[in-house]
């Protein structure tokens, strides 16, 4: 990694950990942000060499399946090479398999996250 790595971390819910620290100790310069506008925003701004994002899913959403569909299509669009990283609840397993069919996600840690599984996303 370089002193110019950026990291995108997108927390809607949170209720974990904020491992802005962790990231940067890495060597990131990250973007943190709770809003999935402001996540859209710096996507399209930004290039970015990882995201962070926390899957959240809502039975009341009608048209998709979670809060990050919008941004993972900007992705897919921007930083194509960005290495994806999800955060999820057990809970919303099926919501989240979902998603995985419908976008490219390179790795994927439910909760509670363990700090070094998250670091190995990064090797």
């Amino acid at each position: 990694m370089t002193n110019k790595d950026r990291l995108l971390f997108f927390v809607d819910e949170g209720g974990f950990d904020d491992f802005t620290h962790l990231f940067n100790e890495i060597g990131f310069e990250v973007d943190f942000v709770d809003s999935q506008r402001e996540a859209i925003k710096l996507a399209k701004k930004n290039l970015y060499k990882s995201v962070v994002a926390e899957f959240s899913y809502n039975p009341e959403f009608r048209d998709r399946v979670s809060n990050i569909e919008s941004l993972l299509a900007t992705l897919e669009g921007h930083s194509t090479e960005a290495n994806i990283i999800i955060l999820y609840d057990n809970i919303n397993l099926v919501q989240f398999k979902l998603l995985q069919q419908r976008f490219r996600i390179n790795h994927a840690l439910s909760f509670p996250v363990d700090k070094s599984e998250l670091i190995s996303c990064f090797n």
